[in-house]
């Protein structure tokens, strides 16, 4: 993956626009435009693997990150693993577990599953990764679900894809768990965290409450490669577009590139 490049964009944050071919060109012609060279793959429509990797090569830009599900690890691995060839990724995370994972043993199971693939992911040369949300600082055991996965699976075969927003949300610290994740966290997602309301609600990354001067030394020390933006949902009445923009804008003031 040639590319000097850390800031990379989820697609997630654009599935109203990726629905179609069509769609797709379009969004990641205007990302490129902002600035994203690399791109998770995530939330898309049913487009071909092959079709997604020439439209990403016709605009420079390069596939740093996928989602996939978790029976799409046990029951496809294949499959995965061609997809992540055809777009020359070496990176992929399950962006959720699913219901089911409320009990203790339910959460020893998890381990062992998550841990059984990123070892099969390790053979095949590729980072595997777990994306938090706030559910994973419930306490479905004596400890909240995140410290579990941590502590039951190996360094070697399990890394994070920390979202920060979510940590923040859950009731943690990002600048602890980018701590303690270090030398697992290959890649992490960015959005900022604001109260507005009363209520929680994703912001545009530097516009929020997150302490980003503590927390991208850390990144750094951790050993962060890719800075993936996700804004869920835009924030206020502003286009999505136009959330993309500040946040890159941002990011780039912040050091990244």
């Amino acid at each position: 993956m040639n590319t000097n490049a850390e800031i990379g964009m989820n697609l997630y944050t654009f599935r109203e626009h990726c629905k179609t071919e069509a769609d797709l060109a379009n969004t990641l012609e205007r990302l490129r435009k902002i600035g994203y060279v690399a791109i998770q793959v995530s939330g898309i429509g049913p487009i071909p693997p092959t079709r997604v990797k020439e439209l990403l090569d016709g605009n420079g830009q390069v596939c740093c990150a996928t989602h996939e599900r978790l029976d799409a690890y046990e029951e496809r691995f294949d499959e995965v693993i061609e997809k992540l060839a055809v777009l020359e990724c070496d990176f992929t995370a399950l962006g959720h577990p699913g219901k089911g994972f409320d009990t203790p043993e339910a959460v020893v199971d998890l381990c062992a599953r998550l841990e059984k693939i990123g070892a099969r992911f390790r053979e095949k040369g590729i980072t595997f990764g777990y994306h938090n949300h706030a559910m994973e600082f419930e306490k479905f055991s004596g400890k909240i679900l995140l410290e579990e996965i941590l502590t039951r699976t190996k360094p070697d075969h399990v890394h994070f894809e920390l979202d920060l927003h979510w940590v923040a949300r859950g009731g943690g610290s990002p600048a602890h768990w980018m701590k303690k994740i270090a030398g697992r966290a290959h890649a992490i997602h960015m959005k900022d965290f604001l109260i507005l309301g009363g209520n929680p609600v994703f912001a545009e990354v530097g516009e929020g409450n997150l302490d980003w001067d503590e927390i991208l030394p850390l990144c750094r020390k951790a050993g962060t490669r890719w800075y993936i933006v996700e804004q869920d949902q835009p924030f206020g009445d502003r286009d999505i577009f136009e959330s993309a923009k500040i946040t890159y804008d941002n990011m780039r003031k912040m050091g990244l590139k």
